[in-house]
């Protein structure tokens, strides 16, 4: 799983790692993604570790008074969102060397 070398050098390494995964934990907080709807009129923000933050609806939207546009809004930009978390959070972990070992 590590590599050759003794238990004590399979030790330092997970150390080394789990420095690593809480490094890249707290740059990811620090991101932001936004998805927008189709119409331009609800957006979604995500950090990085893929919790909402935000979600802005246009007064026009609201004005609309249609429950299933709303729905249908908020699904698709929580899911461009989502997709540009995960592509982010991924273009992050290659930035910092991935983790060697677990072909990541």
């Amino acid at each position: 799983m590590f590599g050759g070398g003794n238990k004590f050098d399979q030790l330092k390494q997970m150390k080394r790692m789990r420095g690593q995964v809480k490094t890249m934990e707290k740059e990811l907080a620090n991101l932001n993604f936004v998805g927008i709807a189709k119409n331009k009129l609800l957006s979604v923000t995500l950090d990085g570790k893929f919790q909402m933050k935000a979600i802005q609806i246009e007064d026009e939207l609201m004005e609309k008074n249609d429950k299933k546009l709303l729905e249908k809004c908020i699904q698709e930009a929580f899911s461009k969102a989502m997709q540009e978390a995960q592509a982010g959070a991924a273009k992050q972990m290659q930035a910092m060397g991935g983790f060697p070992g677990l072909g990541l």
